[in-house]
């Protein structure tokens, strides 16, 4: 068979987070079977037009998919870089389900966190990539959706806290928990000496540099005008090998299969 992968995500216009993340995810996929060529698709039209005014040309997932079977693709692994199964996600399987009958073998990897457990797994790679101290506060910043799949979230909350990582919680832009709702924990500490804040997001995009880390209006300032010490670590989970070699297990898994 003619093997391709595609690799989709929500993409992002900011260029060293691009490189740094999606770039970088591409690379490990192309290093799961040399011979087969990657592919990538943003799910974003914004983003989309944004790039397209710099001379960057991403196209959407339909586009790609028409590109690859151009090129006689008839096995097609796409790996989704999608944090839950929420809108985003079923969007792509939507558009990549009336293409299935083009291809003789069409698979496509879940979303990071699919399934409740994958919450549990995830604790000992965040704590592996980030180092989570005792004696500081972390907030991860989430995306958030109204879609029933951003009870993810709040299960990675309980799974910080049943792994022995109270002081670990996600904070989301969008949907709850939120970040009041982070504040609310923080307050119930007897004493809080530093709060570290983190993107729960795989690239540190528009919402890790301006509503985590901007200079107004924003997860810092607002914990700042709390008295709280705070750190911003501007860097998306994909720029972290311990988070890519998910999405390259996710792609043996299925050319296993």
């Amino acid at each position: 068979m003619n093997r391709a992968i595609l690799f989709v995500s929500f993409g992002t216009s900011y260029r060293k987070a691009r490189e740094d993340s999606l770039e970088r995810i591409c690379k490990d996929l192309c290093s799961v079977d040399a011979q087969v060529p990657v592919y990538q698709a943003y799910t974003s039209q914004v983003i989309q037009k944004k790039l397209s005014a710099e001379g960057i040309f991403i196209p959407t997932v339909e586009g790609a998919v028409r590109q690859i079977l151009e090129q006689g693709t008839d096995c097609l692994y796409v790996v989704a870089s999608h944090m839950i199964p929420g809108r985003e996600y079923q969007k792509m399987l939507r558009i990549l389900e009336r293409f299935r009958c083009k291809f003789h073998k069409l698979e496509v990897t879940s979303a990071v966190l699919q399934e409740a457990e994958d919450c549990k797994k995830l604790v000992p790679v965040l704590d592996q990539m980030l180092h989570f101290q005792k004696e500081y506060e972390y907030i991860l910043m989430g995306h958030g959706t109204e879609d029933a799949a951003n009870i993810r979230y709040l299960q990675m909350n309980r799974a910080f806290w049943e792994a022995g990582f109270p002081n670990v919680q996600i904070a989301s832009v969008e949907a709850e928990p939120d970040l009041e709702d982070a504040i609310a924990v923080l307050q119930k500490r007897d004493m809080v000496k530093k709060v570290i804040l983190h993107p729960f997001m795989v690239v540190a995009g528009d919402h890790a540099n301006q509503d985590m880390a901007g200079e107004t209006d924003s997860y810092v300032t607002r914990l700042q005008s709390l008295g709280y010490e705070t750190e911003a670590v501007i860097r998306g989970l994909g720029e972290y090998p311990q988070f890519r070699r998910i999405f390259t297990e996710k792609l043996r898994k299925k050319c296993a299969e």
